[in-house]
């Protein structure tokens, strides 16, 4: 094969993917607009076929349970480049309070750039008790996961119990989440996007410290 045909391949092969990716993103923004307007359990996957002028087989192609998968796959991607953008392999007690100001902006900024996005997807697992169940199913499993990898990699983890450490994380997502969504949805709780960001990293620092005291291990 010439140098030629392989570039050309190459070319091919990332054109694609792009296509692929934005298909999947032309799916997602039609979808969760649907879901703001209809709601969720009026929303079909022939009315998103439909208003994103793709045929209804392109939906089931890559995603192949309908608009459940759509859910899922949403959230899975999103937590992927969370896990992506954060080498947690290499946090420790020196280091933790940087990780978690830069966990909180992300947070922050993911909401606030997908903030239609995020409001579609509370109110369908909101109003559908088994896309909630699974939820909180995939959020365990995923942090669970995080926490596998943790205390293979760092000295500072082993000695925490694993269940501990999943609830740890699990509880912080939740919390930061909750915060992020009320001052952005419902009502600004301070008067710079900064000030905000900053209190929530103390907040968080001092609910950590609260969860590790030997005196309310049952926390959650």
């Amino acid at each position: 094969m010439s140098n030629y045909s392989f570039i050309i391949i190459i070319m091919s092969s990332k054109k694609f993917s792009r296509n692929k990716q934005e298909k999947i993103n032309q799916i997602y923004d039609t979808f969760f607009n649907l879901i703001l307007k209809r709601g969720y359990s009026k929303t079909s996957t022939n009315h998103v076929a439909k208003s994103a002028n793709l045929s209804i087989g392109t939906i089931y192609k890559y995603f192949p349970k309908g608009k459940e998968d759509v859910i899922r796959k949403y959230f899975e991607e999103s937590m992927k480049t969370f896990l992506d953008d954060h080498n947690l392999s290499n946090m420790n007690d020196k280091n933790v309070r940087d990780f978690l100001n830069h966990f909180v902006l992300d947070l922050f900024m993911n909401h606030q750039e997908n903030k239609g996005y995020n409001l579609a997807f509370r109110s369908a697992i909101q109003s559908d008790k088994k896309l909630l169940d699974n939820h909180k199913t995939k959020v365990i499993n995923f942090f669970r996961e995080i926490v596998q990898m943790l205390t293979k990699t760092n000295e500072n983890f082993k000695n925490i119990s694993e269940n501990k450490l999943v609830d740890l994380f699990v509880f912080m997502y939740n919390l930061v989440n909750a915060i992020i969504y009320h001052h952005l949805s419902v009502m600004e709780l301070f008067d710079s996007n900064d000030r905000f960001i900053d209190y929530v990293s103390n907040l968080v620092v001092f609910s950590l410290k609260y969860y590790f005291n030997k005196d309310h291990k049952e926390l959650i």
